[in-house]
């Protein structure tokens, strides 16, 4: 074979190789770690080595994300828990070993970059579909609780993600795919109404930051620094009000005031579930119970129960506490959020109290280590020990970890670990803005966005969904005329 031909081949092996990554990602662990493998021994067979490393040193996301990977490393010294922490390294060496893979082969060809953004849409509005599919007309063959039980494929919390960062992908085809643009808006149109129906709120606060990054990006592009430091503090006010807002009437702690004897019977006589006990959401059945009567303008009464369809009887018993959850979509997800915050006194089946509780105590490990923090590896006991410390309402299976990535960055690696996490951040949007990258600032955006509220670089999925795509675009994409 000709040392051109070996060329091509090994370019499409390289090409299939990143397209595993992007099915991967939506519904594949297994492809990502195929991925990981065959890009590797490509490589190694291909042999370009000194191509590869003239690469990688002049990429500075692949330079802040293996400073990052070696801080790691030096945090084994001072673990306790050394099985713990290899299994960590083990897991994190996807924040270097795909973007070595990806960066060490450039793509050449605008079409490739499009075959691969294709897939990844293809892959996304195939899973959507069935999830909605499943959710909706074969519930009884699944123990579905909720609307965000739908993403099968993958953490409801993760593919919400993904679904938001369509958006600009898409826009990104439709620029230049003249012959697919009708099917590319109806597939925008479609992800869309899958964000809101699903009821994940963080794939709707994912298409709110891509609208931000959209604000920003000119506005850095230009250095339009007081413009961008207003939108900044504008978007603060905003969140700010938004929490206020949801916070709004709401003046109990308790159920308003119930005929406890009658109600407790005639529930009794329309459920299984102890009226005393809880409802499916691990919440205090009665006060599920009293409020979505209150939200029906039902009497808190044995006669307000007995007013109650079968179909509300069961949705309070899946934790529904307003009528208009029963309705689904963004504003039934706005309700059950009030609920959570009229219920503060216990955070036992709240996601939001949960994280609350969790950035407590999260926050009180990194003051017991501010300068090196607890380790590689010793994250889960130090929050185990620290939960028992602080005695914790949360029961142990919802004593989460800090489900904040800069503050899991603070905790694992102290103030000089925050500071090497933000280091590989601001590395990286630095390239985008450099490299005139919309798309790929927008995805960086989301992640910063999200990094608030989960602790993304703690799943395989969430390493390669962020070290993939951000050294993708840590390139200079190829333009059209490059075909």
């Amino acid at each position: 074979m000709s040392r051109l031909s070996k060329t091509v081949v090994h370019y499409y092996v390289h090409l299939f190789v990143l397209c595993l990554f992007t099915i991967g990602v939506v519904c594949s662990k297994f492809l990502m770690s195929m991925g990981i493998l065959i890009g590797i021994l490509n490589l190694i067979f291909e042999g370009n080595y000194i191509a590869y490393f003239s690469n990688i040193r002049s990429n500075k996301f692949f330079i802040a994300v293996s400073v990052f990977y070696v801080l790691h490393l030096l945090g084994m010294f001072w673990t306790s828990d050394l099985l713990s922490g290899l299994d960590d390294l083990k897991s994190k060496a996807t924040l270097v070993l795909v973007p070595f893979i990806v960066i060490s082969r450039p793509l050449v060809l605008r079409k490739s970059y499009k075959q691969i953004v294709l897939i990844f849409l293809i892959s996304m509005f195939c899973t959507s579909l069935i999830n909605f599919i499943v959710y909706h007309f074969f519930e009884s063959a699944f123990d579905f609780k909720d609307a965000r039980d739908m993403s099968l494929f993958n953490s409801h919390i993760r593919y919400a993600v993904m679904v938001a960062f369509t958006l600009p992908l898409l826009y990104d085809l439709y620029l230049d795919s003249k012959k697919i643009r009708y099917f590319l808006f109806f597939m925008g149109i479609w992800f869309l109404f899958y964000t809101f129906s699903s009821q994940v709120l963080t794939g709707v606060i994912s298409i709110a930051a891509i609208g931000v990054a959209l604000i920003l990006y000119p506005l850095l592009r230009h250095k339009k620094y007081m413009s961008f430091m207003l939108v900044i503090s504008s978007g603060l006010i905003i969140c700010s009000l938004i929490y206020v807002g949801l916070k709004s009437n709401i003046s109990y702690e308790k159920p308003p005031k119930v005929d406890v004897e009658s109600v407790a019977k005639a529930w009794q006589k329309r459920s299984d579930l102890a009226y005393n006990g809880k409802d499916e959401r691990s919440q205090e059945l009665k006060y599920t119970l009293a409020r979505f009567l209150d939200s029906k303008k039902y009497p808190n009464s044995g006669i307000g129960v007995n007013s109650l369809s079968t179909e509300e009887v069961i949705a309070i018993e899946q934790g529904m506490a307003h009528t208009s959850e029963m309705q689904g979509g963004f504003m039934g997800r706005i309700e059950g959020l009030r609920y959570q915050l009229s219920h503060m006194s216990d955070p036992n089946g709240h996601s939001l109290l949960q994280r609350f509780e969790a950035w407590k105590v999260g926050w009180s490990i990194y003051l017991d280590n501010p300068l090196k923090g607890v380790g590689t590896g010793d994250l889960n006991n130090a929050f185990k020990s620290k939960y028992a410390a602080l005695d914790t309402k949360l029961t142990e299976k919802n004593q989460i970890r800090a489900h904040n990535t800069f503050l899991t960055s603070a905790i694992t690696f102290g103030f000089f670990g925050l500071i090497t996490f933000l280091y590989l951040l601001f590395a990286s949007v630095r390239v985008q803005l450099y490299n005139h990258n919309m798309s790929g600032f927008i995805f960086w955006t989301i992640m910063f966005v999200t990094f608030f509220f989960e602790d993304t670089l703690e799943t395989q999925t969430g390493l390669t969904l962020f070290a993939f795509f951000l050294a993708l675009f840590s390139l200079q994409i190829p333009r059209p005329s490059m075909d």
